[in-house]
């Protein structure tokens, strides 16, 4: 993908408000007039709207058929197929690149927009993961590739129902075990400070994933036998400059710190902004989780628009 393309995501909100302008155009004309400006921009190959693995699971609960293929079209047209890759991918790139940066190792090369696939289904896991329980052939991969945008909507609005159920249901399941899990810390820590708050969480974070940036360490060949070979000084670096944790974290402590039960959409939101905030050029969300990233200043550090107004997107069309 050229470096020019402008890459900007948006929540499913305003998905539903294109894929209404499609549908009656009459209603909104300003929308109207937008989408076919965005249009334009995506046919002429300098905008692209990747789909998250939270754009793919709010599209697959619609259970009427027809709903579901209006926003599927749309979705798929204007992605082109493309996602934002999954946590263990961006993992993979981020923390191999701050231990290198850290032993002050030569960084390796990284494909530009390695973070984008157009293989819809790296939006959850990598085509080698094991949890997706299966192994996909390289003549399916390159069929996928030479149709990303029929493959994802077929995948959206055409799997059997029973298929469609069951991966929604799966993917709400393990979304609320950890909402729980995170309901658990806000409870047990709820009169510290903030900065203790951070101390911990990131402590936390870095424990729960301590598995995995072991296994990333030893294929960067940093010279790591045992858990206490990290020292002090690099697990803070991996949190502070390890943009999916730092994201986490600072998302999940200002959602903790609100007076309200966090629910299940909070967390599939923290995770979409995980993975665009640090790599889009523009973010267009709800208000609320617009809110909290600006309060965190993410928009500045990861020079990143983040705005809840979808005519923001005006922005970054030249048919405009």
């Amino acid at each position: 993908m050229d470096a020019a393309v402008r890459i900007v995501y948006l929540d499913q909100n305003k998905w539903i408000q294109l894929a209404r302008a499609v549908k009656f155009p009459s209603e909104a004309p300003d929308l109207a007039a937008l989408l076919k400006a965005v249009t334009q921009e995506v046919s002429a190959g300098r905008l692209v709207l990747p789909l998250t693995a939270t754009n793919i699971y709010e599209t697959h609960k619609i259970n009427n058929a027809q709903k579901r293929h209006d926003l599927a079209s749309i979705q798929a047209f204007l992605s082109g197929g493309h996602v934002f890759r999954a946590r263990y991918k961006r993992l993979e790139v981020e923390v191999t690149e701050v231990l290198r940066g850290a032993y002050r190792l030569p960084l390796a090369h990284r494909e530009e927009n390695y973070f984008l696939s157009n293989v819809f289904f790296e939006a959850f896991a990598e085509r080698d993961d094991e949890r997706l329980g299966f192994h996909f052939s390289e003549r399916a991969i390159e069929f996928i590739r030479s149709r990303p945008d029929f493959c994802l909507y077929e995948y959206l609005a055409n799997i059997p129902e029973g298929v469609r159920i069951t991966a929604v249901k799966k993917f709400s399941d393990g979304s609320d075990q950890l909402r729980q899990r995170i309901e658990e810390r806000r409870s047990r820590h709820a009169n510290e400070s903030l900065p203790t708050r951070r101390r911990i969480h990131g402590a936390m974070l870095l424990l729960n994933e301590i598995d995995l940036v072991m296994k990333i360490a030893k294929k960067t060949e940093i010279p790591w036998q045992t858990v206490t070979d990290i020292g002090s000084s690099n697990a803070r670096r991996i949190i502070n400059e390890v943009p999916t944790y730092f994201v986490e974290r600072e998302i999940a402590l200002r959602l903790e710190a609100e007076n309200r039960p966090i629910e299940e959409n909070d967390f599939r939101d923290m995770q979409s902004f995980c993975a665009v905030v640090p790599y889009a050029d523009a973010v267009i969300a709800e208000n609320h989780f617009t809110n909290l990233a600006q309060q965190a200043r993410l928009d500045k550090k990861y020079d990143t628009q983040i705005s809840a107004d979808i005519f923001a997107l005006k922005g970054y069309l030249q048919a405009a």
